[in-house]
């Protein structure tokens, strides 16, 4: 990033300069592309997972108008609201998809609904960024392809957590935020196949292929692709702490604390727990005050404090959801930290 603060060329430019950009530009995206194991001319550069997020599902009603679009009642915000916004204007139809009480797609739901009538879009998370479950990405592929819809996983929890090969996922378009293994915020992307009808939703340049118009930032993007390429290289040793700082956790947990869908898959960086008699807000505030860096559902909903909707959707009563407890980690974490994460957490019962 320091490299590309010299870079000052525009990359649309046709002069030297700008054209040290734009292979600046085409070495970062070959970089990310071989990182998940697809062709750099479907990554498409976004301000991050949001923007990305609602390029794939406002690209994708712009072209289907009065169309229906499915999303899962889990997802983040980002996808939820402009879900929403989308059905408010009439300019699509929503529905969500249920899940099961471990947080899974109830996979018989959506088999029934793709059978009765066409859909244009599935949206599904690939891990929850609240409770860390892995979603059957594959197999909900799979179904969406065989019946003619296009599939969108927001992959925000998993891309440089745990090994992503975009073909054999068999997705359409997969969305993927720098922040998340360790790049610059306000960077991210997503990747698209090239045959899916996409309408920009930035529009006034023919950048990214004519589906996100403005200047590409260069330096930003150069930070996206060397953390992914780091992320990839260290994922098997970074895997191994987080999943033993998760069984760490989880051991030391007081008894009145509970882990949410305790059997189902996970991310090795993400837990979440309900704590009893303690709000989830008090709880985050409590723990910080002991140095512990907590929360209580998605950062981009901080300030605002409500029930988690996740929760409620698996089936917690709003009381319950209230009770919520979000703890992640990640390449800087240190056993000592994950002591210190458990000490706290006992404090909060006494």
């Amino acid at each position: 990033m320091i490299r590309g603060m010299d870079i000052w060329g525009n990359p649309s430019s046709v002069h030297r300069t700008g054209q040290d950009a734009r292979h600046t530009l085409d070495t970062a995206r070959r970089t990310m592309a071989e990182c998940l194991q697809t062709r750099a001319e479907r990554i498409i550069f976004t301000s991050g997972g949001t923007e990305a997020n609602n390029l794939a599902l406002r690209g994708m009603a712009a072209r289907n108008p009065g169309s229906t679009i499915l999303v899962s009642s889990i997802e983040h915000d980002c996808i939820r609201t402009t879900a929403n916004t989308l059905h408010a204007q009439n300019i699509a139809h929503v529905e969500e998809i249920p899940v099961t009480p471990e947080g899974i797609v109830n996979m018989d739901w959506l088999t029934h609904r793709l059978t009765r009538s066409p859909v244009a879009m599935v949206s599904v998370m690939h891990a929850n960024n609240e409770t860390g479950v892995i979603q059957p990405i594959e197999y909900i592929s799979s179904i969406c392809r065989k019946h003619g819809a296009t599939f969108h996983t927001d992959a925000v929890q998993t891309v440089g957590h745990l090994p992503i090969h975009f073909e054999a996922l068999g997705a359409d378009m997969l969305t993927l935020s720098a922040h998340k293994f360790g790049g610059p915020k306000g960077a991210g992307a997503l990747v698209v196949k090239p045959e899916i009808p996409l309408n920009s939703v930035i529009t006034g340049g023919a950048q990214e292929r004519n589906r996100r118009a403005g200047t590409e930032n260069t330096m930003a993007i150069m930070g996206m692709a060397a953390a992914l390429e780091s992320a990839m290289s260290a994922m098997d040793e970074e895997t191994r702490a987080a999943n033993t700082w998760a069984k760490s956790l989880e051991k030391g947990l007081p008894s009145t604390i509970h882990m949410v869908a305790p059997k189902a898959e996970k991310v090795p960086h993400v837990r979440q727990f309900l704590t009893p008699g303690l709000k989830g807000e008090d709880a985050v505030i409590a723990l910080d005050l002991q140095g512990i860096a907590a929360s209580q559902g998605a950062a981009c909903s901080s300030g605002r404090v409500s029930a988690s909707h996740v929760l409620q959707a698996m089936g917690f009563s709003e009381h319950e959801a209230a009770e919520g407890l979000r703890l992640s980690w990640g390449w800087a974490t240190t056993e000592s930290d994950i002591h210190r994460a458990i000490t706290a957490l006992q404090t909060l019962v006494k």
